[in-house]
């Protein structure tokens, strides 16, 4: 199976080398001899000259993409922390994505380099993921893209989406289960000590309050709500206070930020009680009470389904201060 790493400037080095190396450990593991492998992978650049990464290195590839006629599958590494000085040139790859797509080959994005595919306009009304830090950007540029930023790794059959850059190794072992064996993939993580394909990256997501739009008044109340989240809050009643009408204010705060009041303050208070878990001992039953809520089973349901762990499980795997 002829793979193509596609090396865009300022792509992750780290991201790059991580797919030659693990599909290169299945070829190990897949035949008697080096004769005998499951991938056949090249890298190529959008010209056949050296690659600028992210890291600063300059990295040989071995075609450039005009020269790559037809593969079964393209990898396309990401940009951890270059997106902006990249995303100016994806438009560039749009003609030959289009084409080895058309020639029916499978099409895999690492963390951001989402926006490169979508850019091509191939993701258009498709399901993906990309890193979660990443998703408010990516929503305003291409709003027909049906995001899902809680995945890992999202297969929409000929398109393949991942999550943040240490999700590139779930993606590589999901391609290796789904192109040669669960088998070979199992093998693999064993050897390069991978617990497996994770489900999904929502546990490592941070939220930040979303107050990059126009209504001032409604950055007012989310003012308000992050110093007295923990009050005792009626959706009504803070419409009131600042002078809205009920179903103005409902109407108002969703356009601006996204969620309703309600669901804004849920997420609000779930971030805090994640703050409250990594930095201090305070049990459960006290970081309930310490972020507005009374009943410490209807929290930890709350938390669980934001989250996707349970408060002790979060803690156990994000604390600062040990157990």
């Amino acid at each position: 199976m002829h793979v193509t790493i596609l090396m865009a400037e300022h792509c992750s080095a780290a991201s790059s080398t991580l797919a030659l190396e693990v599909l290169q450990a299945a070829n190990l593991f897949y035949g008697d001899s080096q004769r005998d492998k499951c991938f056949d992978v090249v890298t190529a650049s959008i010209d056949g000259n050296p690659v600028m990464t992210s890291s600063g290195q300059a990295i040989q590839v071995d075609f450039a993409l005009e020269d790559v006629l037809a593969t079964d599958i393209v990898l396309i590494p990401g940009f951890i922390f270059t997106l902006k000085d990249a995303i100016g040139s994806f438009s560039s790859y749009k003609p030959w994505l289009e084409k080895q797509h058309r020639a029916g080959a499978v099409i895999a994005s690492m963390c951001n380099s989402a926006f490169l595919l979508a850019d091509s306009g191939l993701l258009d009304g498709r399901r993906a993921t990309t890193h979660w830090a990443f998703t408010e950007f990516f929503r305003r540029l291409h709003p027909s893209v049906d995001l899902d930023e809680t995945l890992i790794v999202c297969d929409d059959g000929e398109l393949i989406t991942s999550g943040g850059a240490t999700a590139a190794m779930d993606l590589l072992l999901y391609i290796i289960r789904r192109f040669v064996s669960l088998d070979l993939a199992q093998t693999c993580a064993r050897y390069l000590l991978v617990d497996g394909i994770r489900s999904g990256q929502t546990p490592y997501a941070q939220w930040a309050m979303p107050k990059n739009h126009s209504d001032t008044r409604i950055v007012e109340v989310q003012q308000w709500l992050e110093s007295h989240f923990s009050a005792a809050i009626s959706v009504d009643d803070l419409g009131k206070q600042f002078g809205f009408g009920v179903r103005n204010f409902k109407r108002r705060f969703k356009e601006a930020t996204g969620h309703t009041p309600l669901t804004y303050i849920q997420i609000l208070r779930v971030e805090k009680a994640k703050a409250l878990l990594e930095s201090t001992r305070m049990n459960v039953e006290s970081i309930t009470l310490a972020v507005g809520y009374e009943d410490t089973n209807s929290f930890r349901r709350l938390f669980w389904k934001q989250v996707g762990l349970t408060p002790t499980d979060y803690r156990r795997k994000f604390s600062t201060r040990g157990q």
